[in-house]
């Protein structure tokens, strides 16, 4: 018996050992755990873990070997708001993600092939799993986000930076609001535009009611 009680002591500080390694490392571990899933290299500066929220510092996500540019996605903050009870149903249920200083690089190898298309739809490295459990996201918040398409010749064109999105009720049914990030994109590109060449003080001098600004009809005409 006395023996019996030894080797569960021994057990039980090894497993509080273990326990420590991997706190003090959460971050290393985290980020181990994203290349693994990737295939590409993943760095995050620190992990701090409560009851209700996590919070990640510089999250940084490399490319594939065969890219010519070194980052697919970057951010500078990361907080998640949930808890266990949250995390451990079935859908999975988070309050609120809010990521600030995005930094998305789009590199195209050829064709329609990218390097996200190879992070997120490459499956020949991954054993078959169970269906995914759902989800449901109910706030998303998107800060200062810009994105840089490097094309297969290597010209780069990096558009300008939105300072703020946010999207509501995102689950495995609704996917990721990828049509609205782009619609703004493209939105702050004509604002860019007629910025440089000038064109609202144009249209001004253009015949329209008195009071009424001549871009206001504008947006749905541009709207991809």
């Amino acid at each position: 018996m006395r023996k019996i009680l030894f080797c569960l002591a021994l057990f039980i500080c090894a497993i509080l050992i273990a326990s420590l390694i991997a706190w003090v490392n959460r971050a290393h571990i985290a980020a181990h755990y994203l290349a693994k899933q990737l295939h590409v290299p993943v760095t995050i500066r620190s992990l701090e873990i409560t009851r209700t929220e996590a919070d990640i510092a510089r999250l940084w996500i490399g490319n594939p070997p065969r890219s010519q540019t070194s980052t697919s996605f970057s951010a500078e903050t990361v907080a998640i708001l949930s808890n266990v009870d949250q995390i451990m149903g079935d859908p999975l249920i988070i309050e609120e993600i809010d990521i600030a200083n995005i930094f998305i690089g789009l590199e195209y190898y050829g064709g329609k092939e990218t390097n996200w298309t190879h992070i997120l739809d490459d499956r020949s490295h991954r054993k078959k799993r169970k269906k995914e459990r759902n989800y449901l996201i109910r706030t998303l918040i998107l800060e200062n986000l810009t994105v840089e398409v490097t094309k297969a010749d290597g010209s780069i064109k990096r558009y300008p930076t939105i300072p703020r999105m946010e999207f509501h009720n995102i689950s495995d049914e609704t996917g990721f609001p990828i049509e609205e990030i782009e619609k703004a994109i493209f939105n702050l590109m004509m604002k860019d535009l007629f910025k440089k060449l000038n064109i609202e003080d144009l249209l001004k001098q253009l015949p329209f009611s008195p009071g009424g600004s001549p871009l206001k009809y504008l947006p749905d005409l541009f709207n991809p």
